[in-house]
């Protein structure tokens, strides 16, 4: 069989998991590209999952998500650090994932003192495209929430397309304007974290942040379900008027 014939070969199996024709060469180019198939594959599966609006809020799998990072904007080059990720339904969590990533720049030192992660942490972390390999399946398995989960949307969408010409579109919810709802605003997660009582010992890190969200979370689907919103669709539906 001659390069052209395992190209196209190739190419047509991609295809058929719904990689977009302009996806990356990298993906079609070498023996590598087998070994992304199944996680494709995956993706794409569970890219067609289906949670009704009028499942109840304390049945649907919520995904607890955070990222650390160089910076704000991953166009401008700001790059991931770690990710982290709880599985959770009705507040009690079922699964756990956290991985630190190694960058492709070196880390600002601003950024080793805020996050606690330096040079030689991730000397050995895996890099962004294969940590994306076992960190997206993962994440995959519900409603994502997060505190401004605009920050870490923007991020994995962006490298999403950049490594692999997927598109992101999981539903997701943010905390902060929920927390806004049922109590009153609070800007930022250290504010949310104070107002609730929720010690937060690990700050700036994936993992730490992700454990705290997780009380927090639990707090609030009580509250909301105090107000009567108990569904998805209610809680889209308060959002919206607030």
């Amino acid at each position: 069989m001659n390069d052209r014939h395992r190209f196209w070969q190739r190419a047509l199996r991609l295809l058929a998991l719904g990689v977009p024709r302009g996806a990356s060469p990298a993906l079609l180019g070498n023996d590598q590209s087998l070994q992304h198939e199944s996680w494709l594959r995956s993706l794409q599966k569970e890219k067609d999952r289906f949670i009704d609006w009028h499942d109840r809020l304390t049945d649907i799998p919520f995904v607890i998500i955070d990222m650390e990072t160089t910076g704000f904007s991953p166009q401008q080059g700001d790059e991931i650090l770690a990710m982290a990720a709880a599985k959770t339904v009705n507040g009690l969590v079922t699964g756990t994932y956290m991985t630190l990533v190694k960058p492709e720049k070196p880390i600002p030192e601003h950024i080793s003192d805020l996050t606690g992660i330096e040079a030689k942490d991730v000397v050995f972390a895996p890099p962004l495209a294969e940590a994306l390999r076992t960190f997206v399946p993962f994440i995959s398995a519900g409603v994502l929430v997060g505190y401004h989960i605009g920050h870490d949307l923007s991020f994995l969408r962006h490298v999403l397309w950049r490594h692999y010409r997927q598109k992101w579109s999981w539903r997701f919810v943010d905390m902060q304007p929920i927390v806004s709802l049922v109590r009153h605003p609070c800007p930022t997660l250290d504010d949310a974290l104070a107002c609730y009582g929720i010690d937060c010992p690990r700050r700036h890190t994936a993992d730490g942040d992700v454990e705290a969200m997780v009380k927090l979370w639990a707090i609030l689907l009580g509250e909301l379900r105090e107000l009567g919103i108990e569904t998805l669709h209610d809680l889209y539906a308060a959002l919206s008027r607030h």
